[in-house]
């Protein structure tokens, strides 16, 4: 089954610049990143509508030559901390969809 369709948990969105989006899924994901730059709005992080949960992952522009994303996984209930970069948007929006739906 597709990533942007298999169930995930109750989620937000928080942008640096100030944006809020409830429950992203592909399409959300893809607007945030096409939002990003290297000024004013360098990340975005989800995290559990639960605030007795306490997971997040985060996408952020890569400064310098090679440019991209770092996507950063943290989960303290599993151990799991994890960084890796990227630099295309569908992958990335699938591989965020996927971690979270492990969640």
């Amino acid at each position: 089954m597709p990533s942007w369709l298999t169930p995930r948990p109750a989620c937000y969105a928080d942008t640096e610049d100030g944006g809020y989006v409830e429950d992203p899924g592909h399409v959300e994901i893809l607007s945030m990143l096409a939002d990003l730059n290297a000024t004013d709005n360098t990340f975005f992080v989800i995290y559990p509508e639960d605030e007795d949960i306490d997971w997040s992952i985060s996408v952020h522009t890569r400064p310098g030559a090679f440019g991209g994303y770092e996507i950063e996984h943290r989960d303290p209930a599993t151990g799991e901390q994890a960084t890796t970069v990227e630099a295309d948007h569908a992958t990335i929006a699938t591989h965020v969809l996927d971690w979270l739906s492990h969640r």
